[in-house]
């Protein structure tokens, strides 16, 4: 369960950071209604978790040559220095909410849901968190396939229950944000970020 602890922590940063994805899931929701905006919700978790499974894939492709010290240590140094520079990314970036209307001309909830899937998919965040982060993390604290699924299932859960949470209260995130709010959430969502590649280093330095 500390994998998944720590895997509900990574899902938090994600949850709270404003981007594409909380613009698509806020606006069909208020647009289209709690239908729509979860049809969406569902086509960027299922976004979310293909990419899951090849980075898993290949975590666990390269994980069986490449496992030792000196690749744990690195690797955690490499996961430290995304976290670090997405983290400060989002403290030190300026958060606006977009106030124009997002345009969707989908005729049916499939069609929101490969909307959601193809702005997940084709957000470049999207590969370089599951593609850089995963198989780095994996290896840096040597889990196994046990732990590892634990922690992506946290950092899933994490995220699907904050996008509900979106889509359930769409109307009033809407007329209650201001820029002031976004800036203090992108900051709790850089300053988790902080932490995590603070703690990814102490670990490459005095393993548990």
């Amino acid at each position: 369960m500390q994998y998944f602890g720590e895997g509900l922590l990574f899902g938090l940063g994600l949850a709270f950071s404003m981007g594409p994805i909380f613009i698509v899931i806020t606006q069909t929701s208020i647009q289209r209604g709690w239908k729509a905006g979860l049809s969406v919700g569902l086509g960027i978790w299922f976004s979310d978790i293909v990419y899951i499974v090849a980075s898993f894939l290949f975590t666990q492709t390269i994980s069986e040559t490449l496992v030792n010290e000196q690749v744990k240590f690195w690797s955690a140094m490499a996961a430290a220095l995304v976290l670090f520079v997405f983290g400060m990314y989002l403290i030190l970036t300026k958060s606006e909410l977009e106030q124009e209307e997002l345009k969707l001309n989908a005729k049916n909830f499939a069609q929101y849901f490969s909307k959601g899937f193809v702005v997940n998919g084709l957000n470049p965040f999207t590969p370089i968190f599951w593609f850089g982060i995963t198989p780095t993390y994996i290896i840096a604290r040597g889990l196994d396939l046990s732990d590892s699924l634990w922690w992506l299932a946290g950092i899933m859960l994490m995220i699907i229950f904050s996008d509900a949470i979106k889509v359930s209260l769409a109307q009033l995130i809407r007329t209650k944000l201001n820029e002031k709010h976004m800036r203090y959430i992108s900051f709790i969502a850089g300053f988790s970020l902080l932490i995590i590649a603070v703690f990814l280093v102490y670990q490459a330095f005095y393993p548990i």
